[in-house]
């Protein structure tokens, strides 16, 4: 077993991405605290993995004094956090900029921005003291050139990687090492809504030359690699899962939708 007696605490993990990657690291040994702000998918994970070493919180990623407790309970339980998984996201409505309400563009960047560094400052605090820790977020193959009608999303995901690069230059010496994943479009997670229709599913598999979408299990396969010890070296760096995506985008999703209007 690859992480066992790993304590690996996991953002958005009560369901879609972030559970499927939570069972797959309780299948490698694993001890897995997971977060989620939707009450009943949170009491539904608990449930599920009753007698399993897990830890179930309902709590918001942009609430500082919440996630220091959660941080506090899981170091009660176990001791210890060995890697942090920076999972919780929100995409914006897809519109034109000029047509974005101001809400929309503050809860993607409260969400994606402000909180995934909430989440890691307290947590980083805790494995610069224990002196060794492991941080992976979830950024996207849209903040390496942006998109049209991502607007917000596309800048906090290209701050999280930048994010990433600085707190690898300034905790590194501390043990802690950090690495992000800019993932295309992956037939699961935020994406269901968009893969219920036929349509989508075969407009956004000819928008990379593999011709499909991502598999749930490759994205998973990825998260696990850069926690292994075999991807330590791995460090201030996002590695990119888009199936040759990247620069192949004739037409943006936003414009194909209009067009469908």
């Amino acid at each position: 077993m690859k992480f066992k007696d790993k304590v690996i605490f996991i953002t958005g993990g009560a369901k879609g991405l972030g559970k499927a990657t939570a069972t797959a690291f309780l299948e490698e040994g694993a001890q897995v605290a997971v977060c989620g702000t939707h009450k009943e998918a949170v009491l539904k994970f608990e449930e599920e993995f009753k007698g399993k070493p897990v830890l179930a919180f309902h709590a918001d990623i942009t609430n500082y004094e919440e996630m220091e407790n959660v941080l506090g309970k899981t170091i009660e339980a176990w001791g210890k956090v060995d890697i942090l998984f920076n999972n919780a996201g929100v995409v914006n409505p897809l519109i034109p900029s000029e047509k974005m309400k101001k809400a929309d563009f503050d809860k993607v960047i409260d969400v994606n921005l402000k909180g995934t560094f909430y989440v890691t400052q307290i947590f980083g605090k805790k494995m610069i003291e224990q002196k060794s820790g492991r941080i992976i977020s979830v950024a996207s193959q849209v903040a390496l050139f942006g998109e049209k009608g991502f607007l917000p999303y596309s800048i906090s995901k290209s701050a999280v990687m930048l994010m990433t690069r600085s707190l690898a230059y300034e905790w590194s010496k501390h043990g802690v090492t950090l690495c992000a994943i800019a993932p295309g479009f992956i037939k699961g997670g935020m994406n269901e809504g968009l893969i219920r229709k036929e349509i989508f599913v075969d407009y956004l598999s000819k928008r990379t030359p593999i011709g499909r979408m991502a598999k749930v299990e490759e994205f998973v396969s990825c998260i696990l690699f850069l926690a292994s010890d075999g991807a330590q070296y791995i460090n201030g760096e996002t590695l990119t899962m888009d199936g040759g995506m990247t620069g192949y985008t004739p037409e943006s999703l936003v414009d194909f939708i209009m067009k469908g209007k």
